[in-house]
């Protein structure tokens, strides 16, 4: 399976941002059972869910601290990359 996903550091913080759907954002146990799924697969690096709105405005789940951080970052500027997981 192929996922879009971007690896940031952030304030001394590494983490993978990974395009899901937003039926999963909003489904607090799906979330956190992909986040449980996804994390070993980028090294136990923290995993943040990231979807899009209709209006492409960003959904973020995950450590509230890093989802605070990512506020002033473009969805646009994140070093988006297709993964094979």
């Amino acid at each position: 399976m192929d996922i879009q996903a971007a690896a940031i550091s952030l304030q001394g913080n590494n983490f993978v941002i990974v395009l899901v759907g937003i039926d999963i954002v909003n489904n607090a146990g799906e979330a956190d059972m992909a986040i449980d799924t996804l994390q070993p697969k980028f090294g136990n690096v923290p995993v943040i869910l990231m979807a899009q709105r209709e209006d492409t405005s960003p959904v973020y789940y995950g450590d509230q601290d890093l989802v605070s951080a990512l506020g002033d970052i473009p969805v646009d500027e994140m070093p988006w990359k297709e993964y094979a997981i």
